[in-house]
């Protein structure tokens, strides 16, 4: 009732199965390489599974780009980050490099300014401005062991700043002209009138005094130092007149003054080793007058010992 396979499949015979496959294969390996006879099954198996494939990779093909773009973003975010530093970084230097010139500038006025006073000068730097706003006062990094005497002028290239008020052994305490009642003579440099300008303290104009033609006076005339003091040198720029008040309510006129040195600007500064000369000299005594208080002198001593 059964039937045995046949003698290609039976266990017995695997030789010739092994052949029979074979030459089969090698057979639709002629037929396709020759014959081209596969190719059109290759391309309908080809158009049927091309939308499976496209569905199938698309997924991957998705996080690929979502990867890539997130490296991307990651990548143009450190670069707009370094970018951001490096233009700090250029911002900070072309404004050191800015404040270096403004200081080379300054310094190179000053160095003018040193050669042309007769009399020793001395460079300083402001160190220390005390956060005092009833007070216009600087300390600057020179001291008595740089031969810094009490009275000295302090200026800078534009004019008079003010003078040295306190001295330690490394540093000096500089008074500017805005300090409250600071007092330093002048003289008109138009007309050669005198006086006297005090200061009204931190952001208030200095006001000029003690002129007794003030009908000679106008806006725009520069004051200069007379040296009649023995403090300051004469000559030496100081301020300029930017007001006259002369209203009928004063008994005379406000003479209102800006000086003309950045008092709260400039970095650096000059002192003038000029010798302040506050004694006031002897008067002269004729000889008849000393020989009268010598005798005189004599005799109160004759008769203190009596």
């Amino acid at each position: 009732m059964f039937r045995s396979p046949p003698t290609l499949f039976n266990q017995s015979a695997p030789f010739l199965r092994f052949a029979f496959f074979v030459i089969l294969s090698f057979a639709f390996i002629f037929s396709d390489h020759q014959l081209h006879a596969t190719e059109s099954i290759r391309s309908f198996v080809q158009k049927v599974l091309a939308p499976i494939q496209l569905i199938i990779n698309t997924p991957s093909q998705w996080l690929a780009s979502g990867a890539e773009n997130i490296q991307s973003m990651s990548s143009m975010k450190d670069l707009i980050n370094k970018q951001t530093e490096q233009i700090k970084d250029l911002t900070l230097i072309a404004n050191h490099a800015e404040n270096l010139n403004a200081e080379n500038s300054s310094l190179r006025k000053l160095l003018s300014l040193q050669q042309q006073t007769q009399f020793k000068t001395l460079s300083a730097e402001i160190i220390f401005n005390p956060n005092n706003p009833a007070s216009q006062k600087l300390v600057v990094n020179r001291g008595a062991l740089h031969g810094l005497k009490l009275g000295m002028p302090v200026a800078s290239d534009a004019g008079i700043m003010g003078q040295v008020t306190r001295v330690f052994e490394n540093s000096s305490e500089v008074t500017l002209l805005e300090e409250k009642d600071f007092t330093i003579p002048i003289q008109v440099a138009r007309n050669g009138l005198r006086g006297a300008l005090f200061g009204a303290g931190r952001a208030q104009p200095l006001e000029l005094r003690y002129i007794s033609a003030l009908g000679e006076l106008d806006v725009g005339d520069y004051l200069t130092t007379s040296g009649i003091d023995g403090t300051y040198p004469p000559g030496f720029p100081v301020a300029m007149i930017s007001k006259i008040d002369r209203s009928p309510d004063n008994s005379g006129a406000i003479v209102i003054c800006l000086p003309l040195a950045n008092l709260n600007r400039d970095r650096h500064l000059i002192i003038l080793l000029y010798q302040p000369q506050t004694e006031a000299p002897q008067p002269l005594v004729p000889d008849p007058i000393i020989g009268k208080r010598v005798l005189r002198k004599k005799e109160a001593e004759s008769n203190v010992k009596k």
